[in-house]
């Protein structure tokens, strides 16, 4: 993790990007040449990549590489570039370096609901609630629409004890229209966290039937809220199928089994993800291993992580967890 030193520094980059927005909007602009281009987009994917591994700090530094590359011109490609760096320093343990990336976001777009919705989550882990819930009231005041932000939302409130708050969230996404795939999707899985079942297998057939992968989780999820596994176990099938090598969405969708105590259906994503990155990342190499320590299969989980250790030996927290594994 950064000093204070770090940090600072790390939040006056941001601003000082935006500060160059600023002249750019005065017409004291620059101009990117297709060279810098080029140079913006490769740091920009190379810190995705990062970010999707756990290697936050290298991500960072080249988010910031990318942002380098504005030369004075900063636009809706720049300003995505600081929500993924902002992301990777929270995740990075650099929680007033996130904030304050957030903070330029805002001065410089006093409207910009994402960067609200990022600050106030941020908030909110931190445990400063009032600022939180005062950051998400302008996330939703001007992004009333993006209905994508509700259900993250409404996870963090719950998870910081904001229950009737979150509650209420998800009784306006639901008054929120729109026929888009993605509108359909996001609607039906807020139907699902309200037990209205009904209504979200409506609105998920309207995005499957529109070629909306993503809805085939959530209508798999409503079939086994529904106590019918049966029909799920398809649905989830025909999403691998589908997208055997997103290998960063199979992690995810891996950790949201193990968290709902999943762990054969998490393994199955972890390992289907390993299948089309036989190298993977630290983290989802790490969750191979959760998962079959999980499903109490210790000798799988110790043999995965001796290979583990090999490669990430710094890791203190797996060599413990390898001492853990020996006594079994």
């Amino acid at each position: 993790m950064r000093d204070k030193m770090g940090k600072k520094k790390a939040g006056a980059a941001a601003r000082a990007i935006l500060v160059v927005a600023a002249a750019a909007m005065l017409g004291m602009a620059g101009c990117q040449d297709e060279e810098a281009l080029k140079k913006q987009e490769t740091y920009r994917q190379l810190g995705i990549k990062e970010l999707n591994e756990g290697k936050y700090e290298d991500a960072v530094k080249d988010f910031q590489k990318a942002l380098d590359q504005s030369k004075a011109k900063v636009g809706d490609v720049e300003i995505d570039i600081c929500y993924y760096k902002a992301t990777a320093q929270y995740s990075g343990g650099d929680a007033e370096g996130a904030i304050e990336t957030c903070t330029a976001l805002v001065d410089y777009d006093k409207k910009d609901a994402k960067a609200y919705f990022l600050r106030g989550s941020f908030y909110l882990k931190e445990g400063e609630g009032e600022k939180g819930l005062e950051d998400y009231g302008k996330a939703f005041q001007y992004g009333k629409e993006e209905l994508e932000m509700y259900v993250p939302a409404y996870e963090s409130l719950m998870a910081a004890g904001f229950e009737h708050e979150a509650q209420s969230l998800l009784e306006d996404a639901t008054e929120v229209k729109g026929d888009e795939p993605e509108q359909c999707r996001e609607r039906g899985r807020i139907y699902l966290l309200q037990g209205y079942y009904g209504n979200a297998r409506q609105e998920l057939d309207k995005a499957i039937n529109a070629g909306d992968d993503k809805a085939l989780l959530y209508m798999a999820q409503v079939y086994e809220a529904q106590g019918e596994p049966k029909n799920a176990a398809p649905l989830y099938e025909n999403y691998i199928e589908k997208n055997s090598k997103d290998v960063t969405a199979l992690n995810q969708l891996g950790e949201m089994q193990l968290e709902e105590g999943k762990y054969e259906q998490a393994l199955k994503f972890f390992q289907t993800a390993l299948e089309a990155d036989p190298a993977g990342s630290q983290r989802l190499r790490k969750n191979e291993i959760i998962a079959y320590e999980k499903m109490l299969d210790f000798a799988a989980a110790k043999e995965k992580l001796e290979t583990y250790l090999q490669d990430f030996p710094e890791d203190e927290e797996a060599q413990r967890e390898y001492v853990f594994l020996q006594t079994r």
